[in-house]
């Protein structure tokens, strides 16, 4: 440590020296004699090479004009239509809850719930904008969601559960 708060200034001198011969304009500064070699922190890395004139050189920046633009939202994300619909069931007693709709073909072992904490069961899923029925499935039987808002008429009798899922809409841009 001794050694390197040394030949700090020499080093220094030199990467002044450097600097003057390849043209640059520099002034040797009360700041630049304050920075000294740091003890590592923890969870630091050891020591670190001073960046030098010849490092900088090396670095190439792309002028701002030739970059290439980042997509639209809508060409990384061809789904971005899709909302996140969370479906949840209680049930502190149940084995195995499973969620069957308009949306995966009424196949109920396409969408298991996971059992959460103090008996809930939940999923999400990835849905498009329209109108979905769908019921659960809690341990081979058949089971209405006690807090959907609407039902429909089920083509095998009793009732269906359905929820919406509205398009996003987009604000309005703001005029000046």
């Amino acid at each position: 440590m001794a050694n390197a708060r040394k030949r700090l200034p020499v080093v220094a001198a030199k990467l002044l020296q450097t600097a003057k011969q390849k043209g640059f304009d520099m002034k040797k500064s009360a700041s630049l004699e304050q920075n000294r070699v740091r003890q590592p922190r923890a969870g630091g890395v050891g020591k670190a090479s001073a960046p030098t004139v010849a490092t900088a050189k090396r670095v190439k920046l792309s002028p701002a004009g030739q970059r290439e633009p980042i997509g639209l939202l809508e060409e990384r994300f061809p789904n971005s239509e899709a909302h996140a619909v969370s479906f949840e069931y209680f049930n502190p007693a149940a084995r195995e809850v499973l969620v069957a709709g308009s949306f995966n073909d009424w196949q109920p072992r396409a969408t298991p719930m996971t059992k959460q904490r103090g008996g809930k069961w939940s999923t999400e899923l990835l849905l498009k904008p329209g109108h979905y029925e769908y019921r659960f499935v809690v341990d081979g039987q058949w089971q209405d969601d006690p807090i959907a808002a609407r039902f429909v008429a089920s083509p095998f009798g009793g009732l269906n559960c359905v929820v919406e899922v509205k398009p996003m809409v987009a604000p309005a841009a703001s005029r000046p």
